[in-house]
């Protein structure tokens, strides 16, 4: 299907806005990722050289984890943010197979599909956090004539640290007991739910109600808004440094022109680890630089104004103001 023939089935409802950005929901056909974009409220000048960026969340995640840093990036750097729910996530599709690969080829969809009003002859910054991170790189990667800049968010271009498996296995015992939950005690209310959970699986209230935004409470039966089941046959498939199988980056490696890199780390987080391998990231992506941030693994959410300030400057000091 074409981009135009697309275009014609674009549904967009209009949102209230913070900062004066404008915010439109778009949902195209299936197969494509549902998606917000952010418009500044004050129109880029025609010699803007600020690409336009796409956000990407990371596991159990969805668009509206991104929504408020995107309005306020949008409205500083005078440029649209379009922030996508990845698949099996949010209101997008539900499909196999769960990989990195997958969801890049997904990025490459939904750009194809984006209003003529998107400035692609910018090309376009990428955003991810956690498992996004590791898309938005790999994505950075495979197109970079047409990514200009990627930042990774609490995430590395190469295996995470052995102290992250301990944070994958989390996953995989909470996504296991969530599609249990709703599967075997269907009747059972949120705050049940979440009782369970907490006293079982995961002490963290905070934890537990982000992954309980991925279920709802309809007609007094628990129903999940993602598929738990491919989600958990996939984390390894999604976390790791790979595409599809071990080694099938390494023909990535070196490129002479490939786009630079802002990597976030969380201090207090245990995806990246205490020590960054600043070689490793080299073996990819020679213009790197690294900002550690005291915060948890939800960077994004818990410094968000340090977040938005280390994001601003990196993509000023990239792309200039406009």
């Amino acid at each position: 299907m074409s981009s135009k023939s697309l275009l014609t089935s674009v549904q967009i409802r209009r949102t209230s806005s913070l900062h004066n950005a404008n915010i439109k929901h778009v949902h195209l056909s299936p197969q494509i990722l549902d998606y917000d974009l952010f418009t500044p409220s004050i129109a880029p000048k025609a010699n803007s050289k600020m690409p336009p960026m796409i956000f990407l969340h990371g596991l159990l995640g969805n668009r509206k984890n991104n929504r408020s840093a995107a309005k306020l990036l949008a409205e500083q750097l005078q440029t649209q943010f379009i922030v996508p729910d990845l698949r099996n996530h949010g209101t997008s599709f539900h499909a196999r197979p769960m990989n990195n690969k997958a969801m890049s080829d997904d990025i490459t969809k939904l750009i194809d599909s984006l209003p003529s009003t998107i400035p692609r002859h910018r090309g376009f910054v990428i955003l991810g956090h956690s498992m996004g991170a590791k898309v938005a790189m790999i994505h950075a990667l495979r197109f970079p004539k047409l990514i200009k800049g990627v930042i990774s968010i609490d995430n590395v271009p190469y295996d995470n640290s052995e102290d992250s498996y301990v944070e994958f296995e989390k996953f995989h015992i909470g996504l296991r007991t969530l599609d249990w939950c709703v599967k075997a005690h269907p009747d059972w209310s949120l705050p049940d739910m979440k009782a369970y959970l907490m006293k079982w699986v995961e002490p963290s209230e905070k934890i537990i109600n982000f992954w309980l935004t991925n279920v709802v409470n309809k007609n007094g039966l628990l129903v999940p808004k993602v598929p738990f089941n491919i989600l958990n046959e996939s984390i390894e498939d999604i976390m790791q440094w790979k595409m599809q199988e071990y080694g099938d980056l390494e023909s990535l490696a070196g490129q002479k022109v490939v786009a630079p890199l802002l990597l976030i780390s969380a201090n207090y987080s245990k995806f990246v680890g205490k020590d960054v391998h600043t070689h490793a990231i080299s073996k990819y992506f020679q213009d790197f630089i690294v900002k550690p941030v005291d915060s948890g693994h939800w960077v994004v959410t818990e410094r968000k104004q340090e977040f938005t300030k280390i994001v601003i400057e990196w993509a000023l000091s990239k792309f200039g103001s406009s």
